[in-house]
């Protein structure tokens, strides 16, 4: 897919390698990136982002991809998750769990309408509307979403950038395009999260497996 009409930041991922992050031609709408340490990081215009987890130069790609025979293959079927509408008395919750990437705001910070244990696991009932307003703006990966009164979650405004966290995914804000024509219908424009450990099921999107396989940050 040719990125001749992409003039803003975006990001695209190569097969079987790193991700091609262009900050963009427009000088009042250019991206920055940002290390796990939250500084941000002088690069050019473009720069390859590790997402096989192995790099030395984190977040950069050093090549680490080609020897530890990292795959771009998403193993989750294309098209697969919806959105499901939780309706409550004065809030809709929207959830996707095709979006998720498990850093699990929700069950820890309001367990009252996040609880794994019950189904449906979602209580939009269980708090002020405004706590869950502000914890559906909180998710990174773009998976929860909320209607009140027929008005849908508004697009927040933010700088376009991509942030690389301590042990987990990049978390992509303020409008970078990811150019993936698999990504699933619904998933906002604003922000979503990326793989960068390499074990993700549902790349280019992280799904939380950097939990499982004790990703951090350090440079091997």
């Amino acid at each position: 897919m040719s990125n001749d009409s992409h003039a803003g930041p975006h990001i695209e991922a190569v097969p079987d390698g790193p991700l091609r992050y262009r900050r963009g031609s427009d000088p009042e709408h250019r991206g920055a990136l940002t290390g796990a340490d939250g500084a941000e990081i002088e690069t050019r215009d473009t720069a390859l982002l590790c997402r096989c987890g192995a790099s030395a130069r984190k977040p950069f790609c050093d090549g680490s991809h080609v020897g530890v025979g990292f795959t771009s293959e998403r193993k989750w079927k294309a098209g697969r998750g919806k959105t499901i509408d939780h309706i409550g008395t004065h809030i809709t919750i929207h959830d996707n769990r095709l979006l998720c990437a498990h850093v699990e705001y929700c069950v820890l910070q309001l367990p009252g309408v996040f609880d794994r244990s019950r189904r449906p696991w979602i209580d939009p009932d269980g708090a002020s509307v405004a706590e869950i307003v502000a914890l559906c703006e909180k998710c990174p990966s773009g998976a929860l979403g909320y209607t009140i009164h027929g008005e849908v979650t508004p697009e927040r405004v933010r700088p376009a950038a991509v942030k690389a966290t301590p042990e987990g995914p990049y978390y992509l804000e303020g409008g970078v395009e990811v150019i993936d024509p698999q990504l699933p219908e619904g998933a906002p424009h604003e922000h979503c999260a990326l793989c960068r450990c390499g074990a993700s099921h549902n790349k280019p999107l992280c799904d939380g497996k950097h939990w499982a396989v004790g990703f951090v940050n350090r440079e091997d």
